[in-house]
């Protein structure tokens, strides 16, 4: 289906989406206690899986990391009524978050690798602190690249 509008509704629309974007990217404001949690919860899940622990506590630690994270999103989107994820906000963002990753996954494999290889619990620890630092870093950078792609795509 087409539909044929003039110059000026165009550009109306166009406005009315630059605006839409510009509201959700102010309203993208997390709450100072949001990326500590989620470090708290990425860098717990982290040291655990990789220590040696029984499957028990691996199992309960992936439990608690679920939960966790389903209250902590559910908590932000009744804050700010949205919910964007890091994919969906423009070019930085999703570099940003691809990055992030891949070194969190890096972090995390060589502490289990080398905590499991040698039988150590400490190297999955010290890992799961350094995620969990970075965790909280990055995750406020990551809120300011969205807001700004956000922004800036409109």
């Amino acid at each position: 289906m087409e539909t044929h509008m003039n110059p000026e509704e165009a550009r109306a629309a166009l406005a009315a989406v630059e605006q839409s974007r510009s509201e959700v990217a102010d309203r993208l404001v997390t709450p100072w206690w949001y990326h500590p949690i989620l470090g708290i919860l990425v860098g717990g899940l982290s040291a655990v899986a990789g220590s040696g622990a029984g499957l028990a506590i691996v199992w309960g630690a992936v439990a608690l990391f679920g939960i966790g994270i389903y209250l902590l999103a559910t908590a932000y989107r009744r804050l700010t009524g949205v919910w964007v994820g890091g994919y969906e906000g423009g070019p930085r963002s999703r570099r940003s978050v691809m990055v992030a990753t891949v070194v969190g996954v890096a972090i995390v494999g060589t502490g289990a690798v080398v905590g499991l290889g040698l039988d150590l619990w400490w190297p999955s620890t010290v890992a799961g602190v350094v995620v969990a630092v970075l965790t909280v870093v990055w995750g406020r950078r990551f809120d300011a690249l969205l807001r700004a792609d956000l922004r800036e795509s409109a």
